[in-house]
């Protein structure tokens, strides 16, 4: 009784925990180039990013990111 039980404990357990490798459709080998530099060395990805994302928001609101920053700030 115990040992079938345990058995389909054991069957059910590698059913839920065994996953299949993930794939992006026609996007699976950028995905992967991108992920394994990633995973490597984040932290000039982070720079980059936030430098990207500061820059576009200087674009979009001009001068007025400095009041949008102070209210911010005072928000939290």
């Amino acid at each position: 009784m115990i040992d079938t039980t345990y058995q389909r404990f054991v069957k059910r357990w590698e059913e839920v925990t065994d996953l299949p490798t993930q794939t992006l459709g026609p996007f699976t080998g950028l995905y992967k180039r991108f992920t394994k530099q990633f995973k490597v060395m984040p932290w000039p990805w982070f720079i980059g990013m936030s430098i990207a994302v500061a820059a576009g928001l200087y674009l979009v609101f001009g001068s007025a990111i400095a009041f949008l920053v102070t209210t911010l700030q005072r928000g939290f």
